[in-house]
């Protein structure tokens, strides 16, 4: 009777023992990174407008550092890339040097405004296609804006292309050297270039079966400003050229339409 109270005892204890263990302590929640620069601001104010907005796509996009290749595609009417058409809400930033990028809008009262390029070595191809589209797009605002490669053709630093109705664009480059190209099929088109440079620049516009349109060209060089123009149509367009160099300007204008006004200005000092 006494060895079957001490195994009985004695089995208790370990049997205590074994329930006393510690209850594990549930893991704690990971707490999200802290974002704490500038950009975050504005990048919370783009997402809220999206929000609230009534366009079909809207893409806000700021980017700091070298070699980026941006690919965008929007398919679509009233698409945006950055501020709406009052400017209000915040810009496509695109920060570094040897920066690709690729734009493709596709639809009608698409907007892109404004893209804002800094750095060198830039190529930047954008191909709006439909009617009341605009695009402001500037290079170098405060650093210099420079292509790398052949002048003009693939290699040029902008490469810009509308088809379509009552579409406007809007250029502003600044830079040691600049190149852009621009190239519209359409009515009622308004182009605005403006470049700064330094160390020579050249501009290609080519307006094809167009009538009625408005380009507008300022060229400003401590070097020399080149232009090449071509327009074909039945309409008349309206050119305002504005050329200041060091060295000779050159614009080669080539249109094919009734009436027009042509208003060419250079000066070499």
């Amino acid at each position: 009777m006494k060895k079957i109270l001490l195994a009985t005892l004695v089995a208790g204890i370990f049997a205590g023992n074994a329930f006393a263990q510690t209850a594990p302590t549930a893991p704690s929640q990971a707490a999200a990174p802290a974002i704490t620069t500038a950009a975050t601001t504005r990048f919370a104010a783009g997402v809220t407008a999206a929000l609230n907005a009534s366009t079909t796509n809207i893409i806000y996009l700021e980017q700091t550092g070298n070699a980026p290749t941006v690919s965008i595609n929007q398919d679509g009417n009233s698409n945006r890339i950055g501020s709406d058409g009052a400017g209000t809400i915040n810009s496509v930033i695109l920060n570094g040097n040897s920066q690709v990028v690729t734009i493709d809008q596709t639809g009608n009262n698409n907007i892109i405004n404004t893209m804002k390029i800094t750095g060198n070595a830039a190529n930047v191809y954008l191909l709006q296609s439909g009617d009341g589209n605009t695009a402001n797009i500037s290079c170098g605002l405060t650093t210099s804006c420079s292509p790398t490669g052949n002048p003009l053709g693939n290699a040029a630093a902008l490469d810009l292309r509308f088809t379509g109705n009552s579409n406007a664009m809007s250029y502003t480059g600044n830079g040691p050297a600049l190149q852009a190209a621009v190239y519209a099929t359409g009515n009622g088109n308004v182009v605005t270039m403006q470049q700064t440079s330094t160390a020579g620049q050249q501009a290609l516009i080519n307006l094809t079966s167009s009538d009625n349109n408005t380009v507008n060209v300022t060229q400003t060089s401590a070097s020399m400003s080149s232009l090449v123009l071509a327009q074909t149509g039945t309409g008349g367009t309206t050119f305002n050229i504005s050329q200041t160099g060091t060295f000779a300007n050159v614009a080669n204008i080539q249109a094919v339409a009734a009436g027009g006004s042509f208003n060419i200005i250079q000066r070499s000092r």
